[in-house]
């Protein structure tokens, strides 16, 4: 199946995988949090937060006025970027988490799983670049779970964003149910690989486009 041609793409958060500064290695810390749902300090005198509600709070009072208000400005759906295997009951969704915080913010109208993975792929985090899912990897590895819904606009939701290709799927299968729908992306971090970050937070928006079996985010 032939991908989508390029999706917008928008993000609030940089990490530094490879970094060394001490930004870098808050950013690590703080994709860590992400990813498990944890708590961590902040703030001066430091305070425990919940990090994905904390975060998404900073986001909501900043979206106004830049670049993200378009993404969220419409009332979208809002849709969690699948894992990389199928959801089993209880486990740890954090692109979910995330979705259902947006919307309790006023960032989207309501979160709908409506990208389920049928059989599973391996982590792009744990593979080589080399190594890591294709485009059709992911494409046949998902399914859309309800094409009644007809939503004007949907915005797939992950949490950290690197290359794009399982987004692209996503999209691109979404796009064959609801043809009529504004699709884009978000994702809360986007990886910032070989370089040290200057400041965690910053707002962009860009595109995912394919390239070779894979695809290519920009920024």
């Amino acid at each position: 199946m032939p991908s989508l041609p390029e999706i917008p793409f928008g993000s609030f958060l940089v990490y530094g995988p490879q970094g060394t500064s001490p930004v870098s290695r808050r950013s690590k810390d703080i994709c860590s949090l992400v990813k498990q749902d944890g708590l961590g300090q902040v703030g001066n005198p430091p305070k425990l937060v919940r990090m994905i509600p904390f975060l998404v709070r900073r986001l909501s009072g900043k979206v106004a006025g830049s670049v993200l208000a378009d993404w969220f400005g419409d009332q979208a759906v809002l849709v969690p970027a699948p894992r990389s295997s199928p959801v089993k009951p209880d486990s740890l969704y954090p692109t979910r988490l995330i979705c259902e915080q947006l919307v309790a913010n006023g960032l989207g109208q309501e979160t709908r799983m409506l990208l389920e993975r049928v059989t599973a792929v391996p982590k792009a985090a744990f593979s080589r670049p080399a190594d890591r899912p294709t485009f059709q990897a992911h494409y046949d590895s998902l399914r859309v779970t309800d094409e009644l819904l007809k939503p004007r606009s949907i915005v797939i939701v992950d949490d950290v964003v690197t290359q794009g290709t399982m987004l692209l799927a996503s999209a691109t299968r979404l796009h064959e149910a609801f043809p009529q729908a504004r699709l884009r992306v978000f994702g809360l971090i986007r990886t910032m690989s070989q370089q040290e970050i200057v400041q965690i937070e910053d707002i962009c928006t860009g595109k995912i486009q394919p390239r070779g079996e894979r695809a290519v985010r920009t920024p």
